[in-house]
């Protein structure tokens, strides 16, 4: 695999949840440094029979072979042995934080986009994968300054777009939301989560008719699970208790699919429906139940009350 094969291929990843501290010096550190503070040196030990490579061609060739194998943590070797031979190549600091997010490291991750946005601020790749990243861990302001940057510079990153709509909704602009959420469809149309995203925010609105549209395809189509919970949702909350139990019956299971039923018909005041959603949760259930039977409880004693 090419090196331009490989920073194709790391720009496709999803970054992965989680941040902690960041490096964040001006200045490119000298190789050892680099190679510590962008890799788990612990693992020498795995590649302690490598034979050293002599050029960042040979570096990103090899790092190429092991990730088309899927041996990221030799990939991730190569790709910083590779930096050491030019400590200010920006797509090489974004494939290490791509690959970093790809196992979880978000730490490391954010370190090595961080370095590339020192060195470039407007390098695209980092903006919008470090944003992400924040996002994740619910850094809001730091996000919505690299998530703005990013599309600011390349409006068609359709995952920033759906990043800055979970901004606004966080914030409880729905509207503004929707109209994130409606460029990064136009641009994949066929992105799950992104309506997800703007199905639910159509759902807070009260829009439940193009609601259920965005939940079904994304549910039903495209296979994404947490679009039944949200379908299922819309259905309680419009009152169709027996159509919102057969679809969260899609991800949960029986009783559980009833206890978030019997919670909706709470909230919409609807108390005899709830008490029996409850009681078939309990009643079904192969265990002890705790959450329907505090429900069960709570609402029992508000009758008495």
């Amino acid at each position: 695999m090419t090196f331009r094969e490989a920073l194709i291929r790391a720009v496709l990843l999803l970054p992965m949840l989680g941040m902690g501290a960041c490096a964040t010096t001006s200045t490119a550190p000298p190789p050892i440094a680099e190679d510590q503070e962008l890799r788990d040196t612990d693992l020498d030990v795995l590649f302690a029979t490598e034979f050293p490579v002599e050029s960042k061609y040979e570096a990103t060739q090899r790092a190429g072979d092991a990730w088309s194998k899927g041996d990221l943590d030799r990939a991730l070797f190569f790709y910083v042995k590779a930096l050491q031979f030019e400590p200010d190549d920006t797509d090489l600091l974004a494939i290490i934080g791509m690959i970093h997010s790809a196992q979880n490291n978000p730490r490391m991750a954010v370190r090595a986009y961080t370095r590339a946005l020192n060195i470039d601020p407007l390098h695209v790749a980092s903006l919008e994968k470090r944003g992400l990243l924040l996002l994740a861990h619910d850094e809001d302001e730091r996000a919505a300054a690299d998530l703005q940057k990013a599309v600011a510079l390349n409006p068609a990153l359709w995952r920033a777009q759906n990043g800055l709509g979970v901004l606004a909704d966080k914030k409880g602009d729905h509207e503004t939301a929707i109209t994130y959420y409606d460029v990064a469809i136009e641009m994949v149309p066929n992105s799950a989560i992104t309506l997800n995203n703007r199905g639910y925010s159509r759902y807070l609105l009260g829009d439940f008719e193009l609601a259920r549209t965005d939940l079904l395809k994304a549910a039903t189509e495209l296979g994404y699970e947490q679009a039944w919970v949200n379908l299922g949702v819309v259905y309680a909350a419009e009152g169709d208790y027996a159509d919102a139990v057969e679809v969260f019956k899609n991800v949960l299971s029986q009783s559980e699919s009833c206890n978030r039923a019997a919670e909706a018909a709470i909230a919409n005041g609807d108390y005899a429906v709830a008490e029996r959603l409850l009681e078939r949760a309990i009643s079904e259930s192969p265990r002890y139940y705790p959450a329907a039977e505090e429900n069960l409880a709570a609402l029992r004693l508000r009758d008495h009350s």
